[in-house]
């Protein structure tokens, strides 16, 4: 029997669990999960004691890979429930429960709790840290892109250690701050700078967004995504649209809001006024094709 869960006030102890004479059947844990899925639902104001903890460790390293899914999927599923009613302290008992059933679950059911405490004001803040620095990106990726409890510090220390799928995460981001925004720019690849670039809350530095533009130049959708943001100066504007070819010129023209689009038109003037006054070198075929031949006997 378990006996280390009390109603504040009362203080006296819930039974969760009656033995079963076979107590490794699936009867038997089947109940166990019920019964402690039903004091959680009937007492809110619960207090895990240490002797709870060690007895439900032991259940669970005694038992299957299936009783810890659906433990967790229950327990997860009465804090999502009363997850808008519970206190901090109720929310560090979920907690402790929560991670001690997670270990050694499908990535499937991780991923599904990922994806349904990313959005939650008040959320189990260990167990969040777990998920957004877990392995697999698809666990990881809802915390990081939605959960607001994950600290700046763990936020960087991920950006700089793990690869696209977390980076891409954290570039989707509400607010994104510029030493993130930095390390995401130097470490991802092309889809994390367009998230970055299409995610208005990400803020950039002066060299960032340098960076951003250089990228824009090899990347349509990049270009694309700064010119849509609010927040990009002019001067940064006239550089991308002035370093873009004709057909992408036309293109930012073609998409832009119509109080930019004349700081649009003065940087394509610009561009084809620098290009008329410094036309490109002629070159002589035979010339080409002497310095070919010579270079293959260089190379003999």
């Amino acid at each position: 029997m378990f006996a280390g869960i009390s109603t504040v006030g009362t203080g006296d102890p819930i039974k969760l669990y009656t033995p079963i004479k076979d107590s490794g059947s699936r009867l038997a844990l089947g109940t166990m999960t019920f019964l402690v899925a039903e004091h959680f639902r009937t007492a809110m104001t619960v207090i895990a004691s240490p002797d709870l903890i060690a007895k439900l460790d032991h259940v669970l390293k005694a038992g299957s890979p299936d009783l810890r899914t659906r433990m967790l999927q229950e327990v997860a599923g009465l804090f999502l429930e009363d997850a808008h009613r519970l206190s901090e302290r109720h929310v560090e008992v979920f907690d402790d429960i929560l991670i001690r059933l997670s270990e050694s679950v499908e990535l499937r059911t991780l991923t599904t709790l990922s994806r349904s405490l990313a959005d939650l004001h008040l959320v189990p803040r260990e167990l969040a840290r777990r998920l957004a620095n877990h392995d697999d990106a698809d666990v990881a990726a809802p915390i990081l892109r939605g959960c607001e409890c994950i600290p700046e510090t763990d936020l960087i220390d991920i950006a700089w250690m793990r690869a696209e799928g977390h980076l891409s995460a954290i570039a989707g981001r509400k607010a994104v701050s510029q030493e993130l925004t930095d390390i995401l720019l130097m470490r991802g690849d092309s889809s994390v700078l367009r998230a970055l670039a299409g995610n208005p809350g990400a803020d950039m530095t002066s060299a960032g967004l340098a960076m951003m533009i250089d990228a824009a130049e090899r990347d349509e959708d990049i270009a694309g995504a700064l010119v849509s943001r609010k927040d990009l100066p002019h001067r940064a504007l006239a550089d991308l649209v002035m370093r873009s070819a004709p057909r992408q010129q036309a293109r930012l023209l073609k998409i832009a809001r119509p109080d930019i689009q004349d700081v649009i038109r003065t940087a394509i003037d610009a561009a084809a006024a620098r290009a008329a006054a410094s036309p490109p070198a002629t070159i002589d075929p035979a010339e080409a094709r002497a310095t070919v031949v010579a270079k293959r006997f260089q190379a003999v």
